[in-house]
């Protein structure tokens, strides 16, 4: 009997979520674990009465209850005089000198992020289900684009300005499959093709891809790269996928003329012993605000009249995957930042 107490005891304070019983009549604290205790901003109250008067209305609805359980939100008042929202599932025991609410509560701004959550695993459902239109209606025409490209490219002598133009188209059309193939695979990734990589040649590269892009708007593009940046194990193509939707994203945030820094470097503040490196794609575009920084990852969010809403999503998916991580800082009017981290000891 002792072992089994001790058991129930156990089980109360290392529970997960967070567990108090109520003196029903008092509305008097009798019982938290250690992250109620957290929640309701009590450290100790073991000799000191706490009364919690918000339970009057839960232990009225519990006693009209026929199965004695009750789920409800209700604002509490904290200790300090913070107003927080809480979601308390309860159940009233019954005894012979008093009434015992037992309840298990949660923030409800908790609750909502995972309803969130939930609501963007739909979305990503949803964009599997739409890959399939995509590559039917890209790959297709793509291939004959392609396939033409190279046929032309025969015409002309290796290293005129014709040949290099259609070199670059190619290259281009090689960008629009990859961007296909990521997207059909969003739901479902398959493997990177894990190499070295120096992330200082990957930049020229890219600028070349998306030159059409800065030449539509007076855009000064400058570069400060790391001479002494380490190589990572990376997807070269994957990691060139983001740089374009960052660059890219830059360029369409200016309105008329302005400026787009791309920096890489090592960054100072090392996770578990693992140095880790950096680029940036800076612009002083038209920025975004505080209200939509949160939701630029979300597929299919887009402000623009002609965007899809995927172009940051994929990028955090292929970040994510790199075992990296994604900033954005931003400032309304003045501009916008994104770095990308990227550990040196990488995929296996």
């Amino acid at each position: 009997m002792l072992e089994l107490s001790s058991l129930y005891k156990t089980i109360f304070e290392k529970n997960v979520d967070a567990m108090i019983v109520i003196e029903a009549k008092k509305l008097t604290l009798i019982l938290a674990n250690e992250k109620a205790k957290k929640l309701l901003g009590i450290d100790d109250f073991e000799g000191e009465s706490v009364k919690i008067k918000e339970f009057g209305k839960i232990y009225e609805q519990l006693k009209n209850s026929q199965q004695n359980i009750a789920l409800i939100n209700e604002k509490f008042i904290l200790k300090d005089g913070l107003e927080i929202s809480l979601q308390v599932n309860s159940s009233l025991i019954e005894n012979k000198n008093a009434d015992y609410i037992l309840a298990i509560i949660k923030r409800t701004d908790e609750i909502d992020n995972l309803t969130e959550r939930l609501i963007q695993a739909d979305k990503l459902v949803l964009l599997g289900q739409l890959s399939a239109g995509i590559a039917h209606e890209i790959r297709n025409p793509l291939a004959a684009v392609n396939l033409n490209l190279q046929l032309l490219s025969r015409k002309f002598a290796d290293g005129t300005n014709e040949y290099n133009s259609i070199q670059t188209a190619l290259q281009g059309v090689e960008r629009i499959s990859r961007i296909v193939e990521i997207t059909l695979n969003f739901s479902k990734p398959s493997k990177a093709d894990i190499r070295e990589l120096n992330i200082n040649k990957l930049i020229p590269e890219t600028l070349d891809l998306v030159s059409v892009d800065f030449k539509k708007k007076e855009v000064e593009v400058r570069t400060e790269l790391d001479d002494k940046l380490p190589l990572i194990k990376a997807d070269s193509k994957q990691i060139q996928q983001v740089l374009i939707n960052l660059l890219t994203n830059a360029v369409e945030s200016i309105e008329k003329r302005g400026r787009i820094i791309i920096k890489t470097g090592t960054d100072n503040k090392q996770i578990k012993n693992k140095v880790r490196v950096f680029f940036e794609v800076e612009d002083n575009g038209i920025g975004i605000s505080k209200d939509e920084i949160s939701d630029i990852f979300n597929p299919f969010f887009t402000k623009k009249t002609n965007g899809t809403g995927l172009g940051l999503t994929i990028s955090k998916r292929i970040v994510a995957e790199h075992n990296g991580k994604i900033e954005v800082l931003s400032n309304v009017g003045k501009g916008t930042k994104f770095r990308v981290l990227l550990p040196v000891e990488n995929l296996n």
